[in-house]
């Protein structure tokens, strides 16, 4: 059907049945960019187009589901979202090294995997429940028991105040014992009581799991980081009689990390899905010896945070807010209305929780929050800086690098003091896997990036680059481009040359100044891949390649009109009076790689980063003098050659930027240990 007739057949559908493309990219769990992709490449068909905006009825939908996760459809198989591979997967670091619980959980799984078990919402209820009911009689025991959710529905258990927690759990399911009668061997693993580990909390994360892995924004943090986080923050601050909440609480892994001199009165605990919230309930009641209804429930909440906010003000807000949750439009619309950081195409949630966390705390409070490192540096959440510039100090601040499950995401744990003072940066403390440090000067932050893992020494250099009078900046002077997206790897690429084909790059390939020959080779058909820069950015006379994903800079030279991949991207800088080889010498130095790590600290090099750099400015004799250089590192084959000729350029490069002997080691110092990638 063609773009005209499914206009024409817009007034057939009723859109409060159809689905928007970013229901059905939620519904899929896949990018909405990359749904419009398939939109534009013809991957994606919609049933109605109204207003320019593409409809999908639900049978398409259903059936392009299946079409993803079968793998019936080769076009998007390569694209199959890893949101729905299911396996032996237990979140082994959500829970202490030590729990005597992991390998049991860890069982159970196998367990259901071996068997081929559906895992459906009351099979995983009633094995939580089992694992509750023997949790709560372990405690007041010692001696646990199996099949004891099977002895709790026959009223063959004794008499306990809790008991109504687990009603509460099992309360919308009323044949379990259909359940545990088919699949009797899943209630004979034996559990037993530990007081700060979150065994419920992981066997219910595995066996939903296993049961859909949907992009619910949920990222379960690994005790040891909330540990960290309870530990420092409570070590730095007084919580004698002051109240904590956990606004996205789960099933209460931070209440159960909580030092034992807070009391169960000061905790309060809120999470929007109902099976954690009662989970998170039994987790309190069984650490604090809580009984008492009223309590409970008036601590931990099942409630939309977003929606309602806290009904007091907090000393303390501490936890893991929602990562990447997909909002509906609708939606979207709401948190606009409410949420200065809300205004953007794209929502961020864990910047909204940050929000109203911030309105939530009383004056002098702290939040707390576990958050991916780009919070600090990515220009989307530039709102939700100047929020906290305007109204708060840092107390705290702590680099944890990649610390989630199969999730490659550095990231920090923020501690902020609400002031609604002016921001001063003195005293923040700063913590990475190496050194711990305090800010002892004043510096100048904005919204636009936020340099936090330098130390004061190291402030002073990047304010000196930054400085100089004779620099430019890539900033509106270049041009960059995207690497090819095919759409299927496996289709497209070739380990073989052919006459019809050609070498392609990947990021892997590229070194500095140079690139490896690659072994993949492809028949470059512009229209038939999924996303493609012009023609003319790949077959340029002269151009930059670099890494995308990298912690470093590495750029590499490119006169012969090499196709790239999208790990590999493309800049052809145009920086009046400068070389491209010059330019190029300048993004691989250690001063370069210097102010990128420092400033930005990402994992992924960012036009916007690259365009900030500070290129110092230089005459022509200095120029070729440079150029010289590169070109012998370009003709050179013996590494120790080009490491010699790199140092050289380096120390020049260097007094480009007026930085004297000692600042030079200081750069040097900060690189050691690095890949060189030479």
């Amino acid at each position: 059907m063609d773009f005209q007739s499914v206009r024409q057949t817009a007034e057939q559908f009723n859109t409060s049945e159809l689905m928007s493309l970013s229901e059905l990219c939620k519904e899929l769990s896949i990018s909405v960019a990359t749904g419009r992709n398939w939109l534009r490449s013809g991957k994606l068909h919609a049933s109605s187009i109204i207003k320019n905006s593409a409809f999908f009825s639900s049978s398409y939908a259903a059936e392009l589901k299946d079409s993803i996760q079968s793998g019936k459809d080769p076009s998007l198989k390569s694209r199959r979202n890893k949101k729905y591979i299911s396996g032996n997967t237990v979140y082994n670091s959500y829970i202490s090294d030590n729990s005597e619980n992991a390998v049991t959980v860890q069982r159970i799984v196998s367990y259901i995997e071996d068997k081929d078990i559906e895992v459906t919402d009351d099979i995983l209820c009633a094995v939580i429940a089992e694992c509750a009911i023997q949790m709560i009689i372990g405690k007041q025991h010692k001696d646990g028991c199996t099949q004891g959710l099977l002895k709790y529905l026959q009223k063959a258990l004794p008499e306990c105040c809790l008991w109504f927690l687990i009603d509460d759990l099992i309360g919308m399911y009323s044949d379990l014992e259909r359940v545990i009668m088919a699949h009797t061997q899943l209630f004979d693993f034996q559990f037993v009581y530990e007081r700060t580990e979150d065994v419920l909390g992981l066997l219910y994360i595995s066996l939903n799991d296993l049961k859909s892995r949907k992009a619910t924004g949920s990222y379960y943090t690994p005790t040891k980081v909330v540990q960290r986080l309870c530990s420092q923050l409570f070590s730095m601050n007084d919580t004698k009689g002051r109240t904590i909440l956990d606004p996205c609480c789960g099933t209460g892994n931070f209440i159960l990390q909580l030092p034992p001199e807070i009391s169960y009165d000061q905790i309060y605990g809120n999470d929007i899905d109902p099976v954690s919230v009662r989970i998170a309930r039994l987790n309190y009641a069984l650490k604090y010896n809580v009984s008492d209804w009223d309590t409970i429930y008036t601590h931990i909440t099942e409630r939309d945070y977003l929606s309602f906010g806290a009904e007091k003000k907090y000393d303390f807000i501490i936890g893991n807010p929602p990562w990447g949750y997909e909002y509906s439009e609708a939606r979207k619309t709401e948190l606009r209305k409410k949420y200065s950081v809300a205004s953007g195409n794209t929502i961020e949630s864990y910047d909204v929780f940050v929000e109203q966390g911030l309105s939530d705390l009383k004056k002098g409070g702290l939040l707390s929050f576990v958050l991916p490192e780009a919070f600090l540096n990515v220009k989307a959440h530039a709102p939700i800086r100047k929020k906290l510039l305007k109204f708060c100090r840092f107390q705290y601040i702590e680099y944890l690098g990649n610390v989630f499950d199969k999730v490659q995401c550095p990231c920090i744990i923020l501690q902020v003091v609400l002031t609604n003072t002016v921001f001063s940066s003195i005293g923040t403390k700063i913590c990475d896997t190496a050194r711990e440090y305090t800010i002892n000067t004043e510096r100048a932050m904005t919204e636009e990036c936020m340099s936090f893992s330098v130390t004061d020494e190291e402030y002073r250099l990047l304010k000196k680059m930054d400085g100089l009078k004779h620099k430019a900046t890539l900033s509106g002077k270049a041009r960059f481009a995207l690497g090819i997206v095919t759409g299927n790897n496996k289709a497209y690429l070739s380990d073989k040359k052919t006459p019809d084909n050609e070498m392609i790059l990947k990021g892997s390939d590229l070194r500095k100044y140079r690139f490896a020959p690659a072994s993949n080779y492809i028949v470059f058909k512009p229209e038939s891949f999924q996303q493609i820069a012009p023609t003319e950015y790949y077959r340029a006379p002269e151009k930059l390649l670099y890494r995308f994903i990298c912690d470093q800079l590495v750029f590499s030279y490119d006169n012969a009109k090499t196709l790239s991949l999208n790990s590999c991207n493309i800049l052809i800088p145009e920086i009046p009076g400068l070389e491209i080889k010059y330019v190029l010498a300048v993004l691989n130095s250690r001063c370069a790689q210097f102010y990128y790590k420092k400033v930005f600290n990402s994992v992924k090099v960012l036009r916007s980063h690259l365009e900030r750099i500070p290129i110092p400015t230089a005459e022509k004799p200095v120029q070729d003098e440079i150029i010289t250089i590169v070109d012998s590192i370009l003709e050179a084959a013996d590494t120790a050659r080009i490491r010699d000729l790199y140092e050289k350029l380096d120390t020049i490069i260097a007094e480009l930027y007026e930085l004297g002997t000692e600042d030079y080691e200081i750069i040097k110092a900060s690189m050691q240990g690095e890949r060189s990638f030479l």
